[in-house]
């Protein structure tokens, strides 16, 4: 069975360590988006939308609701951990930051209990 899924969530997985991993000077800024912590956000939208497309790859694969959200999760969250460890070894620019780590995960956490309850609804 053909995933159309599996292509779009490589690619983000690829954008979001492009992203976190390249230097920062390198990243346009987004001078109109002046709030604290933006980056966390970023890093929430990232894990967000990750999970959500890591979710629909697994659910076409493994067929159970249940274990697409566990895989999808922990793909997302072990990923997240993965890319901070690798900004502070491999970057000149960034440092690990388990602020950004917990922002990956609370973003992976909110699309799993966003697509729960939208396949709640839907019964």
């Amino acid at each position: 069975m053909h995933n159309k899924f599996l292509p779009a969530a490589v690619v983000w997985g690829l954008f979001v360590t492009y992203a976190c991993l390249a230097g920062a000077s390198s990243i346009p800024k987004a001078s109109w988006l002046d709030i604290d912590n933006k980056d966390k956000i970023v890093h929430f939208i990232f894990h967000f939308v990750f999970t959500i497309l890591l979710y629909k790859t697994y659910k076409v694969k493994v067929g159970s609701s249940v274990k697409a959200y566990g895989y999808a999760f922990l793909t997302a969250a072990v990923y997240g951990i993965i890319i901070e460890i690798c900004q502070g070894l491999f970057t000149g620019e960034r440092s690990a930051d388990v602020l950004d780590a917990l922002a990956n995960i609370l973003g992976s956490l909110t699309a799993i209990f966003m697509l729960w309850l939208r396949q709640r609804l839907k019964k």
